[in-house]
């Protein structure tokens, strides 16, 4: 459940206004700031939020469990359209006595069998809550992976990771060590963008942050809003103009704007036009 709370005037069925608290004051939100978002009231009480992106149709649905008027986010879905294909990586773990006896990837639609130590350094924890965390030793420190099984059906994702860099460690190194989060939130974001995830934003300020060189596909980036494009890829790029002159291309694909990096890397922007994204909106750390 968000920890975001919001209010909504509510005549005849249909909401009238929406508020979200913002540091303690309840702050109107437009209803309608892009043409695409429209509010419905459920046979429940429940509000639910439609909004018409270039990548789908998102549906967030908000409760007030208590009855107090003020209702808090439950749910988001998103309803991908044709030129955004989502394909997030999707796990099973076998677990035995409260440790992770096997683990499984989806590929091609078969569940394949991965390795649980393939070098010595890793390792698989089953939280509390069910979560699954895995842990690797790398050069530049540990690596932390977060799974969980949101509807209970035994497929876990990926939600969270965190990359702790040890001091000292030799060679280039990652420099952002917080958590890297693989679903958006309507705060500020740092957002982990992988090859084969669904990776977009939510509603805040967003850092997406590329730590691979592969083919990256982004929803959701708004450079009005503030989102940043972070490169913290561990290979020694040094700024922006270090960047650069690596990119082999940049064009416009339909909605999408495409930055190459060759034949084998590259970032498409879903949704976004030239002119709507320029190098104010890249940081480079490493």
């Amino acid at each position: 459940m968000s920890s975001d709370a919001y209010k909504f005037d509510i005549v005849n069925g249909q909401v009238t206004a929406a508020y979200e608290l913002d540091d303690g004051v309840w702050e109107l939100e437009p209803l309608d700031d892009d043409g695409g978002e429209s509010y419905a009231v459920a046979a429940n009480g429940d509000v639910l939020r439609t909004e018409i992106e270039p990548y789908g149709t998102e549906i967030t649905r908000y409760a007030d469990t208590d009855g107090d008027g003020v209702y808090f986010r439950i749910a988001e879905s998103l309803s991908p359209s044709g030129n955004f294909n989502r394909s997030n990586k999707a796990f099973k773990f076998d677990v035995a006595n409260g440790q992770v006896t096997a683990a499984y990837e989806l590929d091609d639609g078969q569940w394949e069998l991965k390795s649980l130590d393939d070098d010595g350094g890793e390792s698989y924890v089953v939280e509390a809550n069910g979560d699954v965390v895995r842990t690797e030793i790398e050069p530049f420190g540990t690596e932390i992976t977060r799974y969980a099984d949101t509807d209970g059906d035994g497929v876990y994702f990926r939600i969270s990771e965190q990359w702790v860099i040890s001091p000292g460690s030799g060679g280039v190194a990652p420099k952002f060590s917080g958590e890297l989060r693989y679903s958006p939130t309507d705060d500020d974001d740092f957002i982990a963008v992988r090859a084969g995830e669904d990776c977009r934003g939510g509603r805040g300020a967003d850092d997406f942050v590329i730590r691979e060189a592969a083919h990256l596909r982004i929803a959701d980036f708004k450079s009005l809003d503030d989102d940043v494009l972070v490169f913290d890829t561990g290979l020694g790029l040094t700024s922006r103009e270090h960047l650069a002159s690596f990119v082999s291309g940049i064009r416009q694909d339909d909605s999408n704007f495409i930055v190459d990096f060759g034949s084998n890397v590259s970032i498409t922007l879903i949704g976004v036009a030239s002119d709507q994204i320029s190098w104010d909106d890249v940081s480079v750390l490493s």
